[in-house]
């Protein structure tokens, strides 16, 4: 009982991590560009999150159960890991994928107990991981190809219009993690809910009073860019994580939507894009892998 109650406070710790910190990819754009303002903006990414983690949650239900044994003990240092590895992150300001970690960890831990995971999983997610941001840098890109040559004469009304859309987009990416890297979290923790009221107090805290600095960020100095760009790259990337919602496999909003901007960008013939962030990015999530599955290994 005592490792339940432990397991369970790490549950809710981590996910107010990851709703603080992956608020920005949902909502920093319209709240950076002041389409909305921060409190309504927050209102969308929470219930962006509780909604796709209600909805959409069980969908992670087998990869949770197949990559770990059943036991809070094991699945309290998964998670234990993966804050370690947030706060190491965090310090030395470093992008950093909690779900790779998570998901690094947890596989560590299993092939540590002796227990293979499904080796079908393990490739569908191998696969999903590269063809992912590759396809969120394709579509990204001739998306805004199309929407360049096809310049509206009416510009405001345009504009307007992928204003309210860019909104849906930032909901939709809210939901999508909810359901994903969210509903990772409760069916690892083995679901009911007991866990879920948890896990909804921890999406409310952690946007909140985590997000701030980060949207405010992100908003204002990552994402300039066109509001068609900006919904191509939201949209994209949440497709492409609900997609791997569907097929039950783990993946990071940050890391498909980071390949979608960078599409975005390459489509502009007149614009530079520094490629070294995105470099850096992708080195990250490789190293966030392997970082979880050591710990979880050793462990």
């Amino acid at each position: 009982m005592q490792l339940f109650f432990i397991a369970i406070l790490l549950g809710g710790i981590l996910t107010v991590l990851v709703s603080g910190n992956n608020l920005s990819v949902s909502v920093g754009t319209v709240v950076g560009a002041k389409i909305i303002k921060r409190w309504t903006g927050l209102l969308i990414g929470i219930v962006g999150y509780i909604s796709g983690l209600v909805v959409e949650g069980e969908s992670l239900k087998y990869a949770a159960t197949a990559l770990l044994p059943h036991s809070y003990y094991y699945i309290s240092i998964a998670i234990f890991i993966s804050i370690i590895a947030f706060i190491l992150a965090t310090l030395l300001r470093s992008p950093l994928s909690l779900t790779m970690v998570l998901v690094g960890s947890v596989i560590g831990i299993s092939i540590h107990l002796g227990k293979i995971p499904d080796e079908g999983l393990l490739l569908l997610i191998m696969i999903m991981w590269i063809i992912s941001p590759l396809l969120s840098i394709v579509i990204s890109y001739f998306s805004n190809i199309v929407l360049i040559r096809k310049l509206p004469k009416d510009i405001w009304k345009t504009a307007t219009s992928l204003k309210a859309l860019l909104v849906v987009a930032s909901f939709f990416t809210s939901f999508t993690l909810g359901a994903n890297t969210l509903g990772f979290i409760l069916n690892l923790l083995g679901g009911g809910y007991g866990i879920l009221l948890v896990m909804i107090a921890g999406i409310v805290i952690g946007s909140i009073f985590l997000s701030r600095g980060v949207i405010r960020r992100v908003g204002e100095e990552m994402y300039i860019m066109r509001y068609s760009s900006a919904t191509v790259s939201l949209l994209s990337s949440a497709i492409l994580v609900e997609v791997a919602t569907i097929l039950g496999v783990p993946l990071s909003n940050s890391q498909t939507l980071s390949a979608s901007v960078v599409g975005s960008g390459l489509s502009y013939k007149f614009k530079v894009i520094n490629m070294r962030p995105f470099l850096l990015i992708i080195a990250t999530w490789i190293i966030s892998t392997f970082f979880g599955f050591f710990l979880g290994y050793i462990f």
